[in-house]
């Protein structure tokens, strides 16, 4: 599953290499690195000026700083140095065609540069062992060198913000590599820091964020091929990556697993599992030897526990997804498949459409229509990607800044009627229509809906009558906006006078006629009105 093709990212390295940390040591190492152009700096804190000496017999610069900030990757690192009130970029002071370094070798104790997964070029090295696998690796990093673009984003759907509003977080949230930023409006990914574990699009609630390699509905479609070739009808899906090929091989899998090698288990969320647990699966297995604290292992955790809750929804209260080390696979108990409810389901295979929210809702309907749910609703913890908003209508001014800001299409407004209507199924729980709400008037509830016409349904959240222009009768807001807008406006001076405050009671044409009509000669409309000193 991972001879897909799809766009290429080109890094470009020509060998510069710069060593942070003890002079002494970084020299001895650079020594290792022949056909490596090396530069060293050494970060004390304590100086107040920016040192900068030249290696005679090697012309090799080194740097003594009081801080240092590094980032970037391979080909492209940027090392700003700084002291007092001096800074200095260490790529330009010495030169390089770009000014910036190719290559990093971090002999510091704590790294640098904090990602979780650091970039490509760049190595920290705490320990004998780790410095000797960077210094044999550096001289292979010097050239061209390509990856695939991992992701692919639409900003149309992206529940991230909206007029600088914040909503959904989750991509930022679990990006190891610190690859995703946010645009104020929408995010940005740079494609050269991303790795492809896939966490942000397995996290995504809208699909905005999608695995490229592959496609998600790429890997449903091939992963359903490849059980209608067995011929042992296997009911255990087992998906790892390379890392772990050689434990799945030792493992002698019993005939009712069927392993698949893929590029990364944390690119494939709930909808590919539940598309899986309608084709003919009854449970699946994820391989990792992630820690536990790992941002990848937490995005498959907490999808896990989505799909944990939306099952015993259904009445099935066994785990359907299992998420284990390496380990796991030496218990030959844990290779025993029970059966289970979703044992005697029947394969019912649908076309997904690429479309992550279609997918995993049309898996679902094939589960709850044969599970059959004893309750319409299942509640859901805060945060899931399903629910509805609730209506303070005493609060709610039909304003529609919520309307305006909702990204899923999840909120409409009334047309020719002041009123909020709401379709349940497009909402993803984003709050940013809580955010928006002026009045302080919308809560969110998270559950899902087994009936998918009904939460397809338009439900009418709060409606008002509409108050009509007092000149020329034509509705042009409500009752509750008038009544605000006069209870707001009514004390102050520029509404004293009370032709002023009838004209917030006229429409936006009327309104510019009255005002013309009370001061035909163009004179300042409320001078006289306004209190003097």
């Amino acid at each position: 599953m991972t001879d897909v093709t799809t766009s290429q990212i080109t890094y470009v390295s020509a060998g510069h290499c710069l060593i942070v940390g003890d002079v002494e040591q970084a020299l001895v190492v650079a020594e290792q690195l022949p056909g490596i152009q090396c530069t060293v700096v050494s970060v004390h804190p304590a100086l107040n000026t920016i040192d900068k000496q030249l290696i005679d017999d090697s012309g090799m610069a080194v740097f003594t700083v009081a801080s240092l900030a590094l980032s970037g990757y391979l080909g492209a690192y940027e090392a700003v140095a700084a002291a007092g009130s001096a800074e200095l970029s260490l790529g330009v002071s010495i030169a390089l065609d770009n000014g910036r370094f190719d290559l990093i070798l971090d002999l510091s104790h704590k790294p640098l540069m904090r990602a979780s997964l650091a970039p490509f070029g760049y190595f920290h090295t705490p320990d004998a062992v780790s410095l000797a696998a960077a210094v044999s690796e550096l001289p292979n990093l010097v050239g061209e060198f390509e990856k695939p673009r991992y992701f692919a984003y639409n900003a149309s759907i992206c529940a991230h913000s909206r007029s600088q509003l914040p909503g959904c977080q989750r991509c930022l949230e679990v990006c190891v590599t610190g690859a995703i930023d946010s645009l104020g409006d929408g995010i940005k990914v740079d494609p050269f820091l991303c790795q492809g574990c896939g966490s942000c699009a397995t996290v995504c609630p809208t699909g905005a964020m999608t695995y490229a390699y592959p496609n998600p509905a790429d890997a449903i479609e091939r992963t359903r091929q490849m059980l209608q070739k067995t011929e042992t009808h296997p009911r255990v899906l087992l998906l790892h990556s390379e890392n772990n090929q050689a434990v799945v091989d030792a493992a002698n899998l019993p005939e009712n697993f069927l392993a698949l090698l893929v590029e990364e288990v944390s690119a494939f969320g709930i909808d590919y599992w539940t598309a899986m647990l309608t084709s003919g699966f009854s449970q699946i297995v994820l391989l990792s030897d992630a820690a536990a604290d790992d941002l990848n292992r937490q995005a498959l955790a907490g999808q896990q526990a989505l799909l944990h809750q939306l099952l015993q929804g259904l009445g099935v209260d066994e785990p359907a997804v299992k998420l284990v080390d390496s380990t796991w696979l030496a218990d030959r108990e844990h290779l025993k498949v029970d059966s289970t409810a979703l044992s005697a389901l029947t394969a019912a295979p649908f076309v997904t459409h690429g479309d992550k929210r279609q997918t995993l809702r049309m898996a679902l309907d094939v589960l709850s229509g044969q599970l059959k749910p004893e309750d319409s609703v299942v509640t859901l913890d805060k945060g899931a990607p399903f629910g509805r908003i609730h209506i303070n209508q005493k609060a709610c001014t039909l304003c529609m800044a919520c309307v305006s800001t909702c990204p899923a299409k999840a909120l409409l407004d009334g047309q020719d009627t002041p009123a909020l209507r709401m379709i349940e199924a497009n909402c993803v729980q984003c709050g940013l229509c809580e955010t928006a709400c002026p009045e302080s008037a919308i809560t969110l509830e998270a559950r899902y809906v087994w009936d998918s016409v009904a939460a397809r349904r338009i439900d009418t959240l709060h409606e008002e009558t509409p108050f009509k222009c007092i000149s020329c009768q034509k509705p042009f807001a409500t009752d509750r906006m008038i009544e605000t807008m006069l209870d707001k406006l009514g004390s102050h001076w520029m509404f004293s006078n009370r032709k002023a405050l009838e004209r917030l009671k006229m429409c936006e044409d009327c309104r510019v006629m009255a005002i013309f009509d009370d001061h035909p000669e163009g004179m300042d409309v409320h001078a006289k009105d306004k209190p003097t000193a």
